[in-house]
């Protein structure tokens, strides 16, 4: 691979760098020239892999993650005008010079209308559970979306139309909505392993459900002290220290030691509500501070439910989009875990109970975590289109 390169389109935001960077730094080791497009706030990230950063020209900020994120149809609009943005601006570049292979995130589909424009191989990187018919309908997402469907029709309409255009004028491929969150390239790398994935077997031979990154995300870190709870509810909650209050106040974290990421917002809270055992920090190792956790009480992302089952760790998911009540249902669903819209007040006997009943679940799917090199697997996958 020595002397090829690859261009990555990824999207920015923590959780889906996160799963991939150890095969881009794979990557950058073999030889490969990786020109890996995102924004300022992850140059540091980007760059420790060795990859060539290259901060994207469309302004993200006017797609606030948790505007963008709020309901299926708010993604899908903003999805489509964000994509044909990118695809105008980085058309001229990709045909001026053309990697040897292109990368992209599953949320990216300009990358995928890129290398269909000038005929590149693709792999998409999905750093979600994939999603296609069966899993759409059989799925807690059907009905929400249906609704939010029949709510906006016109509009969805008039959008499905415009982009309907777009390709067409372009030469591009037809448009399914589906394109906006799994876009399949030559080959679909699924950062989770099969057993975890709703309808597996439903999926195309070009989609291969690595596993998971985490083996070689670990580092130690001895300054990490245990904790009671380590609550960690994603980047969107940075916006709505509101909501993260009114859940500190539920009885399950009275009078426990308890660790709180929470963005940019750190500092503001911990001045307001810091108090003995209740630590705000802006982000911490979480890999290294899940063994010294009692329970995890996440978002439901799936990075967090798979590095809480590495480590063997109960956990409690509280979603607040979607697609992470799809993965906290799945959660409660194998018996991994608890999932519900707000902490009840639970007594430590029936979290104990709880725990006891997932435990032998919990240590099943950590031993089929473990059991997956996704970085390897990924790696022999891209290799094999860059040869």
């Amino acid at each position: 691979m020595r002397g090829k390169r690859v261009v990555f389109f990824s999207t920015p935001a923590y959780g889906h760098l996160q799963a991939v960077y150890p095969v881009l730094a794979r990557l950058v080791r073999a030889g490969v020239r990786v020109d890996w497009y995102c924004t300022e706030a992850y140059r540091e990230l980007v760059t420790k892999t060795g990859a060539h950063f290259h901060p994207y020209c469309v302004d993200f900020s006017r797609y606030p993650l948790d505007r963008l994120t709020a309901d299926f149809f708010s993604l899908y609009r903003g999805l489509l005008v964000l994509n044909r943005r990118c695809y105008l601006r980085y058309r001229r570049e990709i045909r001026e010079n053309p990697p040897d292979l292109l990368l992209y995130d599953s949320m990216c589909s300009f990358g995928k209308n890129l290398a269909k424009q000038f005929g590149l191989p693709s792999v998409c990187l999905c750093t979600t559970l994939a999603y296609n018919l069966p899993t759409l309908i059989f799925s807690n997402l059907f009905w929400p979306s249906l609704k939010l469907t029949v709510k906006h029709a016109p509009e969805l309409l008039r959008l499905t139309l415009k982009e309907q255009c777009f390709r067409r004028r372009e030469g591009l491929p037809g448009f399914s909505p589906l394109d906006l969150f799994v876009n399949r390239g030559d080959k679909t790398l699924v950062f989770s392993p099969p057993e975890f994935q709703p309808f597996a077997q439903s999926f195309p031979s070009s989609f291969d459900f690595v596993g998971t990154t985490i083996r070689d995300r670990i580092e130690a870190d001895s300054s990490i002290e245990n904790c009671d709870i380590y609550l960690s509810l994603g980047s969107i909650f940075a916006a709505r220290t509101g909501e993260l209050e009114r859940i500190l106040e539920t009885p399950l974290f009275r009078g426990k030691k308890v660790i709180v990421s929470a963005g940019y917002a750190a500092a503001d809270l911990q001045k307001r509500l810091g108090r003995e055992r209740l630590s705000f920090v802006r982000h911490t190792n979480q890999l290294a501070l899940l063994p010294k956790t009692g329970l995890f009480v996440n978002h439901g992302g799936l990075n967090s439910v798979y590095e809480s089952l590495y480590f063997g760790v109960f956990q409690i998911c509280i979603p607040q989009q979607e697609e992470q009540r799809l993965t906290a249902r799945l959660v409660e669903k194998k018996k991994l875990g608890l999932c519900c819209q707000r902490p009840r007040g639970w007594s430590e006997a029936e979290l104990r109970r709880a725990e006891l009943k997932c435990r032998p679940r919990i240590e099943r799917y950590r031993r089929i975590l473990r059991s997956y090199d996704g970085t390897a697997r990924a790696l022999r996958c891209i290799q094999e289109l860059l040869r």
